[in-house]
């Protein structure tokens, strides 16, 4: 059944060792790589054409200029004060980079650091209000990919003279562009280049621990009683999975996917990774998970489920059994072979600061069978 795959499985890990090579340029010093630079040299312009995108222009017109990752042009007259923040890992990158005291309004998904718990919304009904976005008079609109293909919010913010900045971080590469890039519009540069190498520093170490594997990983990311969905390529779960040498089970179909569960019955993943916690009866804290639809990632940070060390569930209504149990289920490779985790949501789904920690809960998983 694993056919399907062979003509993917000599993907290798080009990008990072290439990446390295392309930020030590763009940051003015020299990381080492710990993979040979002829296993993927071409592909350093990735990151070095985004953060040369993200650099300040040399005109001296504007103290901002730059071009975000939609192919707009930033200019501001000085670094950005007041920010409206909607995509999770965007907030994310804004605190680790010492700029969350600009944040003055977020969209709910945006709960990570605690720091963010006093930060007034902007949504309703886990929708942004362009007019809660405007009473919080920001001078910087800060959204991904999908938050710019809201219409009436984009056609608010430009009748009101709002600057907006669109990250787009389907992989690691892009993490790294959006955290350049947001340094650059928040005076945080300098802040912004010492993040990324340390991701990049943390991830070549761990990459020198992995090997390839045929093995496919099905990221569950709503549960069945709601209508399953799951991360296919394009996506920063699919670059994670990628990264540790397994294949996303859905990387054939780009993006964020409604299926069946026959097709996950099918296809028989040889891990499944469910990101629906416990309930609040089981871990003594409220159930926060929610629901995706095909464009919009889960928001909430949710908390272990009650595996042991092995990912064997210790009750038996926990959600790591509710997918053992489910009709025809136990004919799937991973249910068989006790191979069913929780992963947290907001590690696997957010491009940002967590990337590392992210890299390595799926390694607990992938190489030690361990419940991170």
């Amino acid at each position: 059944m694993k056919h399907r795959l062979i003509d993917r499985r000599i993907r290798q890990f080009a990008f990072l060792p290439a990446l390295i090579l392309a930020a030590g340029l763009a940051l003015g010093c020299a990381l080492p790589s710990p993979v040979p630079v002829e296993d993927g040299g071409t592909a350093a312009l990735t990151y070095d054409s985004a953060a040369a995108a993200s650099s300040s222009s040399s005109s001296g017109a504007y103290a901002v200029d730059v071009t975000d990752m939609a192919g707009n042009a930033v200019r501001l007259s000085e670094p950005a004060s007041r920010i409206v923040v909607l995509d999770p890992a965007d907030c994310e990158i804004l605190f680790a980079i010492g700029a969350g005291d600009l944040v003055v309004g977020r969209t709910s998904g945006c709960d990570y650091p605690s720091e963010t718990n006093v930060i007034p919304f902007v949504t309703v009904d886990n929708k942004t209000d362009p007019d809660l976005v405007l009473l919080r008079e920001p001078q910087l609109v800060v959204m991904s990919a999908e938050d710019a293909a809201d219409a009436d919010l984009i056609s608010a913010l430009a009748s009101a003279g709002v600057q907006t900045v669109v990250t787009n971080a389907p992989d690691i590469n892009g993490a790294y562009s959006a955290i350049s890039l947001l340094g650059s519009v928040t005076g945080r540069s300098a802040e912004a280049t010492a993040l990324v190498s340390n991701l990049i520093t943390s991830l070549a170490e761990l990459q020198g621990k992995i090997s390839q594997h045929d093995q496919t990983v099905y990221v569950e990311l709503s549960p069945l009683s709601s209508g399953l969905t799951t991360a296919g390529g394009n996506t920063i779960v699919s670059a994670l999975i990628s990264f540790l040498g397994f294949h996303d089970e859905f990387e054939d179909q780009a993006g964020f996917l409604s299926i069946t569960p026959d097709q996950v019955v099918g296809r028989s993943p040889d891990y499944i990774l469910t990101t629906t916690a416990a309930s609040a009866s089981e871990t003594g804290s409220p159930e926060e998970t929610t629901v995706p639809d095909e464009t919009t990632v889960p928001d909430e940070t949710a908390a272990p489920d009650g595996t042991t060390q092995d990912g064997e569930s210790q009750s038996s209504d926990s959600p790591v059994s509710e997918i053992g149990s489910r009709t025809d289920w136990d004919t799937i490779d991973a249910v068989k072979n006790n191979r069913v985790f929780y992963i947290d949501p907001g590690l696997i789904t957010r491009a940002g600061p967590r990337l590392a920690e992210a890299a390595g809960a799926l390694y607990s998983i992938l190489y030690e069978g361990v419940q991170p």
